[in-house]
């Protein structure tokens, strides 16, 4: 069978008909498979195929705030501030950051503190 030959349009419209009668239900695919002027057993397994597909591919909607994450990613829209674009990370980078953040901070402190203590030292002498 060559690529655009009338045989494979005419195969791919029994299987464009023949998918869409099992997604909608309609059970009566032998009335389709006689009106493309093949037999059952020359599709049989075409059949089995989409029967498969139909069953195990199950529609998936995806959440809310995916939906909402993908719309700003692919608009471009701007995200607030920092704690808005820390709250679509994954929790263990929440962590990370927040682990960091008190780290910084921490660090911080303790150098003012040794500042201050050196100050007072310097000033009482």
């Amino acid at each position: 069978m060559t690529p655009g030959s009338k045989s494979e349009s005419h195969l791919h419209d029994l299987l464009s008909a023949v998918t869409d009668a099992i997604v909608s239900d309609d059970r009566d695919l032998d009335r389709i498979v006689s009106r493309y002027a093949l037999s059952r057993g020359e599709i049989e397994g075409f059949l089995k195929l989409i029967q498969g597909l139909h069953v195990t591919l199950v529609g998936v909607q995806p959440s809310r705030r995916f939906a909402q994450r993908l719309k700003i990613d692919l608009l471009g829209a701007h995200q607030g501030g920092v704690i808005q674009r820390v709250r679509y990370l994954p929790p263990r980078v929440q962590i990370a950051a927040g682990v960091a953040l008190l780290a910084g901070f921490m660090l911080l402190s303790r150098r003012r503190l040794r500042l201050a203590d050196g100050n007072e030292i310097s000033v009482a002498s």
